[in-house]
């Protein structure tokens, strides 16, 4: 599994001869999400891996700041909780509570 510090993507059940199996929970746009687990708690996330790409880098990374500004101001049952932050040129993960 690939590891981030203190969690771990985790890799997706094995799919049966008759469906193959998918590269993510769920995909959209701009990313792909991806269920992880924290190693010091044990508990699960949902890993919203945003890739950056080369072209409007700035439009990209101020879309996805914005997002995080939202996320960390809203407490609500059915909104998902931003746990965890992780940030490169290439990517951005958002560690979601599930």
């Amino acid at each position: 599994p690939q590891a981030y510090p203190d969690f771990w993507v985790l890799p997706l059940p094995a799919a049966s001869p008759a469906v193959p199996q998918p590269s993510s929970l769920c995909s959209g746009h701009f990313g792909v999400v991806r269920l992880c687990r924290q190693r010091s708690t044990g508990a699960f996330y949902a890993a919203k891996f945003l890739r950056m790409r080369r072209g409007r880098p700035g439009a990209e990374r101020a879309q996805v700041q914005r997002e995080v500004s939202i996320l960390r101001q809203l407490q609500h049952p059915n909104i998902l909780r931003l746990h965890e932050l992780f940030s490169s040129t290439a990517e951005v993960v958002l560690v979601l509570e599930l």
